[in-house]
């Protein structure tokens, strides 16, 4: 990602096989939320970042009411990305890498201060790295990782880069286990809950993508729901509230029972859904072009999205 657009736009189009690629501005907003009726209203909103770039991953750390996320700087005809944290109460941005290679990805450690992220090396190998206040480390032998979610101190679920990408269990020192393929780079511990999960498919251009749970201790898949019509990335709200971004629409599902059990190999879009996507809450104010990512605070107080700038 480092070495410009085409490696950046080359990981985008590795995933998502779309046009959602580098070229695309997008800036990050953040949204005060109230309910009524359990229904969000925007109290407040505040445009976070203003570049003619790319912005995007943002991620909640509660514990330090901050809001992390990926951002991209113009460096000649290249482009740089690195951590960046917005500290939330005091207002202000701090890039936390700021190294000669590029970073992706921020997400909070289980049981530690610091972060961990994607780290693309000189070489574009692109590697799980941990980021503490003592020491930088690279987690494992394993790579091309894209994405990844941490299942306890010692172990991550990731996405793993190829000709079929790849949901993989990873920890050091042990043989990486493939748990499903024709995966999705939204990764994530479902609230209240044991389960983890990951989006599917195993045909993009003929169907819907599908939402999926992982359970690590019985090491069963489930299908839980399939995505909207032009949904691809989701994120859970507090009370295993799943979210997702149409245009500009965001839309939400609440958590049920998985419904059928299936093997890396299942067509999982030809299984019935239960229960339904209902709008959730219209960003069309603030994000016209529509967006792609999103996250929730603990408290569901507070929601960023990334917006595109242009249609």
């Amino acid at each position: 990602m480092k070495r410009g657009v085409a490696i950046i736009a080359s990981l985008w189009w590795g995933i998502a096989g779309s046009a959602l690629a580098q070229t695309t501005v997008s800036n990050l907003w953040l949204f005060d939320l109230t309910y009524d009726d359990q229904k969000p209203v925007i109290e407040h909103a505040r445009k976070l970042t203003d570049t003619d770039s790319y912005t995007n991953q943002p991620y909640f750390f509660s514990e330090q009411q901050a809001l992390y996320y990926t951002q991209s700087y113009a460096k000649g005809d290249a482009y740089q990305t690195d951590i960046m944290k917005f500290d939330i109460s005091r207002g202000f941005h701090r890039n936390l890498t700021h190294t000669a290679v590029a970073e992706y990805s921020p997400t909070p450690l289980p049981e530690q201060a610091g972060f961990s992220a994607i780290r693309v090396d000189k070489q574009n190998k692109q590697w799980l790295w941990i980021y503490t206040q003592k020491e930088n480390y690279r987690f494992s032998e394993l790579e091309p990782i894209g994405y990844h979610v941490w299942v306890d101190a010692e172990e991550a679920l990731v996405f793993v880069l190829g000709q079929t990408h790849t949901l993989q269990r990873l920890s050091p020192g042990l043989s990486p286990s493939v748990v499903d393929k024709n995966i999705g780079p939204s990764l994530w511990a479902i609230p209240n809950t044991r389960l983890f999960s990951y989006t599917k498919n195993p045909a993009p251009e003929e169907q819907p993508w599908t939402l999926m749970s992982y359970d690590p201790e019985a090491e069963k898949t489930s299908l839980l729901v399939t995505l909207p019509k032009g949904a691809y990335y989701m994120a859970w709200a507090p009370e295993a509230r799943a979210l997702t971004l149409v245009n500009s629409q965001i839309y939400s599902w609440d958590f049920t029972e998985p419904v059928a059990d299936v093997s890396p190999t299942t067509n999982s879009a030809n299984v019935t859904d239960r229960g339904a996507w209902q709008p959730w809450l219209n960003l069309n104010t603030y994000c016209p072009y529509g967006g792609s990512r999103l996250h929730i605070s603990s408290d569901a107080r507070q929601l960023a999205v990334v917006c595109n700038e242009a249609g």
